[in-house]
C-alpha cells in the first residue's frame, strides 16, 4: 500500500486513533458508576466496538501491506468487510 500510505492517510489514521481512545475514556467513565453499566452493558459494549473498529482502520491507514492487515483485523464483520476492497 505505499502509494496510499500518504502523510494526509497518516493524519487520518492518527485523528482515528485519538477518536478511539475518546471513545474508550467515554466508556470507561461511564462503567465508573455501576448503575449506568448494568443499565447499559449493551450500549457500553457498542461503545468498544466503535473504538475497536477506530483502531482497526487507522491500522489500515498506516499499513505497507493492505492484505496483510486486513487479515490481522481482530473483529471478523471488520475484516470481511474489508476483505471486499481486493
Amino acid at each position: 500500500m505505499a502509494p496510499a500510505n500518504t502523510a494526509s492517510h497518516r493524519q487520518i489514521a492518527l485523528v482515528l486513533e485519538e477518536l478511539a481512545q475518546e471513545v474508550e475514556t467515554l466508556g470507561a467513565s461511564l462503567c465508573g458508576d455501576m448503575d449506568v453499566a448494568m443499565r447499559h452493558m449493551d450500549s457500553l459494549q457498542a461503545i468498544d466496538l466503535i473504538a475497536q473498529k477506530q483502531r482497526s482502520l487507522a491500522k489500515l491507514l498506516h499499513a505497507d501491506c493492505l492484505e496483510t492487515e486486513v487479515e490481522r483485523i481482530g473483529l471478523d464483520i471488520l475484516r470481511e468487510r474489508m476483505r471486499l476492497l481486493r
